[in-house]
C-alpha cells in the first residue's frame, strides 16, 4: 500500500515537473525563408532512389539552429542536410526516418552569425519511398538541382531559430486559436478541456487507493 503511494505521488510529481520544464521552453519561430508570400506549393521533382538536391543563393539568419525543407513524404526516410558557403561546409544535420507530411524538419548546430550566398544541401536515403521537392517554379539558372541536372524550380526552406516567448506565455494565444472552428467557439472550452483531464487524473488516482486493499 505505501510502496503504491509513494509511486503514485512520484509519478505525478514527474509529471507536473514535466509540464512546468516545457512550459518555460520557447518554440521555434521562422527566422528567414525563401518562400514567395502567397504563393501556394508545387512539386518541382520526385525521386524513388537515394538523391541530393542542392540549392545555391540561400540566406540563414543569426541563431538558426534547424532547417524546415518542403519534401513530401507519406514515410519520410532519412535526411541529411549540409551548408556551405565560399567553397566550405559550415554546417550539417541529420534526421531519422519515420516523419511524415509535407516538410521535414532537420536541427543544424546554432549559427553564430548569418551566412549569406550559402548552398543548402539535402540528401535523402530511399528504399521503397517515394519524396516529392516541393517549391516554385524558377528560371533553370537558379533553380535547385540533383547533380548537374536543374529542377522545375527552388525548393522552399524555412530557417528556424528559438522564439524569445515560452509557452507559457503564449498560452492564452495557443488557446484563442485552438477555440476557434468550434461549436462554442473560445478559450473557455480549452480551460475546460484541461480542468476536466486534470478531473480525471484526480478521481483515478482517488480510486486506484480506494481499491487497494
Amino acid at each position: 500500500m505505501r510502496a503504491v503511494k509513494i509511486a503514485l505521488a512520484a509519478g505525478l510529481s514527474l509529471l507536473a515537473i514535466a509540464l512546468a520544464f516545457t512550459l518555460t521552453r520557447s518554440p521555434a519561430s521562422v527566422a528567414g525563408t525563401n518562400r514567395p508570400a502567397e504563393r501556394a506549393e508545387e512539386p518541382i521533382a520526385a525521386t524513388t532512389h537515394n538523391t541530393t538536391y542542392c540549392q545555391g543563393g540561400e540566406q540563414l539568419p543569426r541563431g538558426t539552429s534547424a532547417l524546415r525543407i518542403w519534401l513530401d513524404a507519406s514515410a519520410g526516410p532519412r535526411v541529411e542536410v549540409v551548408v556551405s558557403a565560399a567553397g566550405r561546409q559550415i554546417d550539417r544535420g541529420e534526421r531519422g526516418s519515420g516523419w511524415i507530411g509535407g516538410s521535414v524538419t532537420v536541427p543544424v548546430r546554432p549559427l553564430g552569425r548569418p551566412v549569406s550566398d550559402a548552398t543548402v544541401c539535402a540528401s535523402v536515403s530511399l528504399r521503397d519511398e517515394t519524396v516529392l521537392a516541393q517549391g516554385n517554379a524558377t528560371p533553370a539558372s537558379v533553380a535547385a538541382r540533383d547533380g548537374s541536372h536543374a529542377l522545375a524550380g527552388r525548393i522552399w526552406i524555412e530557417y528556424l531559430r528559438p522564439g524569445t516567448r515560452s509557452w507559457a506565455s503564449l498560452a492564452s494565444e495557443v488557446a484563442r486559436h485552438m477555440g476557434f472552428g468550434r461549436a462554442g467557439a473560445g478559450t473557455w472550452i480549452v480551460f475546460l478541456a484541461l480542468a476536466l483531464l486534470a478531473a480525471v487524473a484526480v478521481l483515478a488516482s482517488r480510486l486506484l487507493l480506494e481499491e487497494l486493499p
